[in-house]
């Protein structure tokens, strides 16, 4: 059986978790602890980010655009990323990864500090993000709360459009797309489970539908 090495708020881990769910693979999920990634460094050789996903044949596969590509390679996951729309489907999953995340991260962060239960956790979290983003980053996006979710917004409105005339991002099937933008708001609901409903009840349905089609490939 496949194991998933994961943060359970990871965006990227969820995105890799959700992709393994709409092709009905078998896998355990593996929680890394936050302060403590010997496990996860040993079966690397010294990577310590996550996903990090273990394949049945023990190939060892890092990066959730690494994963994901090859479970779309496989003949089960086809479905995940369609030929005809190869293009498309990559590149909106690329989006979701990069300048979406950049805010959704931002808005999720100060519920995700909360998380943690050690004190040292809660510090080493807050000092990498400081490392890139500055001294007093968490608490600043937190106090931006309502201007980070109206830019979210913002930049959803053409998935909106779309969600409001078809189940999901490109047709009536779930693709990576939709694997890529669940795991955004997995991210968020795990911060806070209000924080979906905020950006659009219309994704909340969205998302209920993306777990009853993963349930449905169990």
């Amino acid at each position: 059986m496949m194991k998933l090495y994961r943060f359970k708020y990871s965006c990227y881990a969820r995105k890799a978790q959700a992709a393994l769910d709409l092709i009905g693979a078998k896998y355990s999920a593996i929680d890394v602890p936050y302060g403590d990634r010997t496990e996860l460094a040993e079966l690397t050789g010294g990577y310590i980010q996550v996903p990090v996903l273990v394949m049945d044949n023990g190939e060892v596969v890092t990066d959730s655009r690494n994963i994901c590509a090859r479970l779309a390679a496989t003949p089960v996951g086809a479905t995940l990323v369609p030929a005809h729309l190869s293009g498309p489907i990559w590149a909106y999953a690329d989006w979701c990864d990069g300048p979406f995340e950049d805010v959704m991260f931002r808005v999720a962060s100060a519920g995700v500090r909360r998380l943690f239960k050690r004190p040292v956790d809660r510090a080493l979290y807050t000092y990498i993000k400081e490392r890139k983003y500055g001294a007093g980053c968490v608490d600043q996006w937190e106090r931006d709360h309502e201007p980070l979710i109206k830019r979210a917004a913002e930049l959803l409105q053409p998935t909106l459009r779309t969600l409001n005339t078809q189940p999901f991002i490109f047709g009536d099937k779930p693709t990576l797309a939709d694997a890529a933008l669940f795991g955004q708001f997995a991210m968020l609901h795990e911060a806070d489970a209000s924080l979906p409903a905020k950006v659009s009840a219309t994704f909340v349905a969205w998302m209920q539908r993306v777990e009853q089609s993963k349930a449905m490939s169990a």
